[in-house]
């Protein structure tokens, strides 16, 4: 039996997030993480070039930006600002028949100015994001274009998200680059946090089973090992937490159940800059294509290399397929991919009247020393993750605050 103070399952960017403020005033702090890499959707994927210098291409988050303050409190924590690397300034374009096409060219300009004035009289509580985008561009350019580029954020059908939970507008810091990345990539972030002091982190562990012991959680894993704490913490997708909460909480379990999440099938591919005809680009959004979006390395350009990630749609699991799409979209052939790799990341797919089950779901955590954190309360972005853990923290430092003041 290994005891500690609190237990958390997920080292993704939530879990680390939290395990970092619990590690940093004192608590024994273990994560859980059942992939044999701790990070999640923050994937740095890194090769050795011929001139032996390291290429990374992301295949989950792509962009941190200046108005991320709770990021980049634990980023100035870390020390690693010297590592920042500004993203450059390239264009996003559209990929229509196989042929690259601006944004502009696709859009109906007469109907966004007939449209556009209604920003100032809609309202985004209550609407979803087809609804609401449509009145404000317009219903044929929402179809055509918008509706392609709201896809590619969250890489899954965005029409019947909650029309405030897409994009945010959040104070930035002054003192920061606006949209930046690091020299060895996002993954920097995560690695760094892992090594935190009084921060054990072990991953190739799979949580099994939960129940309550004598007032204590005890977490049996894959391997047979037993944990107990007093306080226990969940940064998994809604669906796992359901399940492992679904005897000891059924009624935070059911409302978890009703959270839906989107499977999205990333393949990255680096080849030498020589071979690629396409310009530079941030990220390619192609109309009903197979895949949500193509995102580039492009914005921190190598003199050898260049890479993409496509983010393809759930049902396109035959990788024959994919590679011929990519290979189609490039312009290249098999031969000229020096590197492919693929990872499958979950992603939650909220609906209107999300913010109310949050709510209820907090209502029952009142009290309780179990902390849910993750990318499906709030929003689904990098600062959302980590504002969570931010939350749930304070909430457990007055229930110790609570728990002091009565003994």
């Amino acid at each position: 039996m290994v005891q500690s103070d609190i237990v958390i399952v997920g080292g993704g960017l939530s879990g680390l997030s939290l395990a970092f403020y619990c590690a940093k005033v004192g608590l024994k702090t273990i994560v859980l993480e059942k992939e044999n890499r701790t990070g999640g959707c923050f994937h740095s994927h890194r090769i050795k070039g011929d001139d032996n210098n390291e290429f990374w291409l992301e295949l989950g988050a792509h962009t941190c930006y200046n108005s991320y303050r709770n990021l980049l409190d634990i980023i100035d924590d870390c020390q690693l600002g010297d590592r920042m690397t500004e993203r450059k300034k390239v264009p996003y374009v559209m990929l229509v028949d196989n042929q690259v096409k601006s944004i502009i060219s696709q859009i109906n300009f007469p109907e966004l100015l007939t449209s556009f004035p209604n920003l100032f009289f809609q309202k985004k509580a209550d609407c979803d994001v087809a609804s609401y985008y449509s009145k404000i561009v317009g219903k044929q350019n929402y179809q055509k274009v918008f509706r392609h580029f709201f896809n590619a954020v969250p890489s899954q059908i965005a029409d019947e998200f909650p029309a405030d939970i897409l994009f945010k507008k959040r104070a930035r810091r002054k003192d920061v680059i606006k949209s930046y990345t690091f020299d060895n990539g996002l993954q920097t972030i995560v690695d760094t946090m892992a090594t935190r002091d009084g921060m054990q982190v072990l991953a190739g562990k799979k949580v099994e089973s939960i129940e309550r012991v004598n007032g204590n959680y005890c977490i049996d894993t894959n391997d047979d090992c037993r944990y107990e704490t007093k306080t226990l913490a969940l940064a998994t997708p809604a669906c796992t937490s359901a399940h492992l909460l679904r005897l000891i909480y059924p009624d935070i379990a059911q409302h978890l159940t009703t959270i839906l999440s989107a499977k999205i099938n990333s393949t990255g591919v680096i080849l030498q800059k020589k071979f690629i005809r396409h310009k530079p680009v941030a990220g390619i959004v192609s109309p009903d294509d197979l895949f949500y979006s193509v995102v580039s390395r492009d914005t921190v350009p190598d003199k050898n290399y260049r890479g993409f990630t496509f983010h393809f749609k759930p049902d396109v699991q035959d990788d024959v397929v994919r590679m011929k799409r990519i290979e189609e979209a490039l312009g290249v052939n098999s031969s000229q991919i020096e590197h492919c790799v693929s990872k499958l990341n979950h992603l939650p797919a909220p609906r209107v009247g999300h913010y109310q089950l949050v709510d209820k779901i907090d209502a029952l955590l009142e009290n309780k020393r179990l902390l849910l954190t993750g990318n499906y309360f709030a929003g689904i972005s990098i600062e959302d993750c980590v504002s969570r853990s931010v939350r749930e923290f304070s909430r457990l430092k007055l229930l110790d605050d609570k728990r002091q003041g009565g003994s």
